[in-house]
C-alpha cells in the first residue's frame, strides 16, 4: 500500500472514531462539508482523541512523536469537532444522536 493509500485509510479511521459517540462513520457524514462543525466533544474527549491520533500516526505513518503530535494537531485544527462547555463552566455532551436541524 502507498503511503497516500496509508494517509487516506487513517483519515477515514480517525473520522470513524471520532464519530463513534454518535453511531456515524466517515460515509455518513462526507456528502456535508461542514460536518465537524454539529458534532460537540468535551476536552477530555478531545485530548483522549488526540492520543489515539499520535498513536496510530507513529504506528501507520512511522512518524516519530513529535511529528506524529504535529499531524495530530492539524487533524483536530481542521476536522476536529467543536470542542464545548456549559454555562456553569462544566464539561458539556450531547446526545448521542444529532438532531437533524428542521
Amino acid at each position: 500500500m502507498s503511503r497516500e493509500e496509508k494517509q487516506q485509510q487513517l483519515f477515514k479511521e480517525l473520522i470513524d472514531y471520532q464519530l463513534k459517540p454518535f453511531s456515524l462513520t466517515y460515509e455518513d457524514v462526507k456528502a456535508d462539508p461542514q460536518w465537524y462543525m454539529k458534532y460537540k466533544t468535551t476536552p477530555e474527549a478531545e485530548s483522549q482523541f488526540k492520543d489515539y491520533i499520535v498513536g496510530r500516526c507513529m504506528e501507520v505513518l512511522n512518524l516519530n512523536a513529535k511529528a506524529a503530535e504535529n499531524e495530530a494537531s492539524w487533524f483536530i485544527l481542521q476536522w476536529g469537532l467543536s470542542t464545548v462547555l456549559n454555562a456553569s463552566g462544566e464539561e458539556y455532551v450531547e446526545n448521542k444522536k444529532h438532531k437533524k436541524q428542521k
